[in-house]
Formats: structure tokens, sequence, C-alpha cells
């Protein structure tokens, strides 16, 4: 399922419909969109969905294949294209690598190109465990859009005789961290 709104979306529509003229003035193009709350809420919806399950369906795949896999992230660019962050490439050694530092360089990666108005989505994506439980294991994937919209989706997974075993997702909310305002705006 792979519904990106216009590519670049209904946020994206309204600009269109103005210009700047040389002298700096705005002149209309054309009559004016307008776009509700309610489309762009879909689209953020529905753009985060495909990033969540492009990203997921990755973290399930370098799983499958190499039974670990170190911190990433995905970047939704306005064509739709999904584009993905390593500072861990897959199928390299992840015994000793820190994962905060990991996180954090793509993290810092992301943020860059949410700053400079190049990506519509991201995903930072990693395995957690929950604090006191001793087998229960997840994937997380912290979905962001350039609106501030930001939720953390939560996948338990066992490790079975018969391969990996994944629950339901769980989405929850957070504080924006690639698309966050900048502390001098």
């Amino acid at each position: 399922m792979r519904t990106i709104v216009n590519k670049v979306g209904l946020v994206a529509a309204v600009f269109a419909s103005t210009l700047i003229s040389a002298n700096g003035a705005a002149e209309e193009k054309s009559e004016p969109r307008v776009v509700t709350a309610k489309q762009v809420a879909m689209e953020i919806q529905e753009n985060t969905r495909y990033l969540a399950g492009q990203s997921l369906a990755k973290a399930k795949s370098l799983l499958e294949a190499y039974g670990d896999f170190a911190p990433f992230g995905a970047a939704l660019f306005p064509s739709g294209k999904v584009k993905y962050v390593w500072a861990v490439k897959p199928g390299e050694k992840v015994e000793g690598v820190n994962p905060v530092l990991v996180l954090n360089s793509v993290r810092s990666a992301l943020k860059s190109q949410a700053d400079q108005g190049r990506i519509l989505g991201s995903a930072v994506v990693y395995k957690f465990k929950p604090k006191g439980a001793e087998s229960s294991r997840q994937i997380n994937v912290e979905l962001e859009y350039l609106t501030g919209f930001a939720q953390v989706l939560g996948t338990q997974y066992e490790l079975t005789d018969e391969g990996y075993e994944y629950g339901e997702g769980a989405l929850e909310s957070y504080q924006p961290v690639i698309f966050a305002a900048n502390k001098q705006d």
C-alpha cells in the first residue's frame, strides 16, 4: 500500500497556489486551493503508515537474515521514495557497538536532512528490551513528520523453533526529535 498523497502532498499545494514576483510581491496564479485539517491529518497518517511499513519490513528482514541489527534510520522523500540511513551496515558485527552512539549518529543524519527541507518524514528503528521483561523484546520505530507529528511503534517479537514470530504493534505519542523546532527559531 503506497499512498503518498500527490507525492509532496496537500501541505505543499497551499504554497504552490501563490507565486512571488520579481519585486517580492505575492501574486495569485489561480484560485487558492483550500486544504482542510482533516485532509492534512489523513496525509500525515497515510505517509507515516507507509514509512512505518517499509521500516518495519526492513528491520524484520535484517533480523531474519542476520539474527541481529544495529539501529538504523529511514527517510521519506517528497517523491515517495524511502532511503535508509546506516551507521552500521547490514550484516556487519554489532557486538560491542554502542547503540546510543549509533542512534545519535542516525538521528543527526536524519535531522540534517529535515533541517534542509529535503525529507517529509523519518523513522528511527532499533531493538528494545523493556525493563523487567526477561524474554520480551521489541522493535521500535520512531516515526516523525515535517508537521511535528511524532509516534513510536513498538512491535514485540520472539525467536521460536519455526523462526521469528511478531506480535501486534502498539503506537504511542512522543516528543519529536528529527523535526523538533530549532532553539534559535
